[in-house]
């Protein structure tokens, strides 16, 4: 039987060490948080964040 081995990213890993964005991340609904952390996208300023998580919690709506 095969293992397969998972790997969860925290918002850390998407947003860094950034208090601003760390803040800003408990405001993005968690479909779009979601989202963020299963892609290997990063983030590094609050405009792409929030152009992200408006994208993302759009999705499929």
């Amino acid at each position: 039987m095969e293992q397969f081995e998972q790997y969860y990213r925290l918002p850390q890993d998407v947003v860094g060490h950034d208090a601003a964005l760390l803040s800003y991340w408990d405001t993005v609904p968690a479909k779009a948080q979601l989202r963020l952390l299963e892609s290997d996208i990063t983030v590094s300023t609050l405009g792409e964040l929030k152009m992200l998580a408006e994208r993302f919690s759009q999705e499929h709506a």
